[in-house]
C-alpha cells in the first residue's frame, strides 16, 4: 500500500480546494484506478489523501490527469510508511486538531465508498484495523477530551465572538460538520440560529433553530452578527459583492468559512467591520489544544504501534497459514506463544520463515 498526501501542513486552503472531491471526480478517480490495483480517497476540510497500490509514478498521472493539477507538492508515504500514516491518522494523530473527533468518521466514509465501488480488494483488514485503532485510542486515552473537533472550535469562537445576544446564520446544517456545529451551537445560551438548508427534508429540534430556505440566504445577512458556512458546494455560495449589498446595518460581524472549497469570498474580508475565519484560522487555538493534550498523545501513539505490530501479525498469519499448518506441533506452539509475547518479532519470524522455504 502507498499514499499520496496533501495536508494542511504542507498547503493552504487555495491549493486544497483544487484536489475537493465531487461525485463526479471520485467517480472519474475511481474508474481511472480500478483497473490498476484500486484506491481509497480520503478527503476532508484538512487533507486529501490518496492510498493505491500501483506504481506512484502511474497513481501521480491518475491524479493529474482527473483533477487537472500537478502532485509535486504531495508527500508520498511508500509501505510500511503508509500503513503507519493510515494508523495514526485514524488516531487523531495527524489533525491540525489532535484528536478530533471527525477524522475517525471521515476516513471510514473514505474507506466505505471505495468499498462499494470494488476499490479495496485486499485493504479490508488494514483499514479495519485502522479503524478499530483509532476507536482504541479514543476509549483508552483522553486525547478526545477539551475541544476535540472543528465544530466545537466554531462554535467557542462564536460564543466569544462578543457579548449579550447573538442571531447566527448557519448554512449547510445538515453535514457532519454543520451538523456539529448546529449541536454546539445549539446548546449555547443568547443565540438565536438561523439554518439555510437547499431541503426541507430538516427538522429543528431546539426552539432558538429556525429553518429558511437557502434562497433567502443573502436577505438573512443583515440581521446576522455571525455567519458559518459548512456545505459541500463545489461553488463560492457567498460572494463578495452580493454580501456588500444586503449589508445596511454597520456593526461587527464574524464570517466562519468551515468548507473546502470555501464557501465564502474571501473579498468578504474587506468589507467594513466584517472578519472572515477559515478552517486554517484555527491553527492558533489547536496548538493550544494539543499542547494540552501532549501526555495523551504519547499514550495513544504506544497503542498505534501496538495495533500496528497486531495487524502485521495477523497479516503474516493469514498470508502463511499453510505454512504454520505444515509446521510440526512443538514449533507451532513456539510461535504460537512468541505471537502472544511479541507480535512484531512473530510477525519477522514468519516473514523469515517464508523467505528460507522459498528459497529450496
Amino acid at each position: 500500500m502507498k499514499c499520496l498526501s496533501l495536508d494542511y501542513k504542507s498547503s493552504g486552503v487555495a491549493v486544497r480546494r483544487k484536489f475537493a472531491m465531487t461525485n463526479r471526480l471520485r467517480d472519474q478517480l475511481y474508474g481511472e484506478f480500478r483497473p490498476v490495483g484500486g484506491c481509497v480517497a480520503i478527503v476532508t476540510c484538512g487533507r486529501s489523501e490518496f492510498y493505491f497500490t500501483c506504481p506512484r509514478e502511474q497513481a501521480e498521472s491518475i491524479l493529474q490527469k482527473v483533477f487537472g493539477e500537478s502532485t509535486a507538492i504531495f508527500r508520498f508515504y511508500g509501505n510500511d510508511s503508509a500503513l503507519r500514516h493510515l494508523f495514526e491518522l485514524a488516531a487523531g494523530l495527524c489533525s491540525m486538531l489532535v484528536g478530533e473527533d471527525e477524522i475517525l468518521g471521515q476516513v471510514r466514509d473514505g474507506y466505505e465508498t471505495a468499498r462499494k465501488n470494488g476499490m479495496t480488494e485486499r485493504w479490508d483488514a488494514v483499514f479495519q484495523a485502522a479503524l478499530a485503532c483509532g476507536k482504541k485510542v479514543r476509549s483508552n486515552t483522553g486525547i478526545s477530551s477539551q475541544a476535540c473537533s472543528l465544530a466545537t472550535l466554531a462554535a467557542n469562537a462564536v460564543f466569544h465572538f462578543k457579548r449579550g445576544h447573538k442571531t447566527i446564520l448557519l448554512i449547510g446544517a445538515t453535514g457532519k460538520i454543520g451538523g456539529s456545529v448546529l449541536k454546539n451551537l445549539a446548546a449555547g445560551k443568547n443565540v438565536e440560529i438561523y439554518a439555510i438548508l437547499r431541503t426541507h427534508a430538516f427538522e429543528a429540534k431546539a426552539e432558538n433553530v429556525h429553518v429558511i430556505p437557502y434562497e433567502e440566504r443573502y436577505k438573512m445577512l443583515d440581521e446576522a452578527d455571525c455567519v458559518v458556512c459548512a456545505t459541500a458546494s463545489p461553488h463560492t455560495i457567498l460572494q463578495a459583492e452580493d454580501v456588500r449589498e444586503n449589508l445596511h446595518v454597520l456593526k461587527p460581524r464574524l464570517f466562519i468559512d468551515l468548507a473546502v472549497p470555501p464557501d465564502i469570498d474571501p473579498a468578504a474580508a474587506d468589507i467594513g467591520e466584517c472578519t472572515l475565519l477559515g478552517v486554517d484560522g484555527f491553527r492558533a487555538k489547536a496548538e493550544e489544544n494539543n499542547r494540552k493534550k501532549q501526555k495523551a498523545a504519547q499514550e495513544a501513539g504506544t497503542i498505534v504501534n501496538d495495533c500496528i505490530a497486531e495487524f502485521l501479525a495477523d497479516d503474516a498469519a493469514r498470508r502463511h497459514a499453510k505454512k504454520l499448518a505444515n509446521l510440526g506441533e512443538t514449533e507451532r506452539r513456539a510461535l504460537y506463544a512468541l505471537r502472544k509475547s511479541d507480535p512484531q518479532k512473530f510477525a519477522g519470524e514468519l516473514e523469515k520463515m517464508g523467505r528460507l522455504r522459498s528459497r529450496k
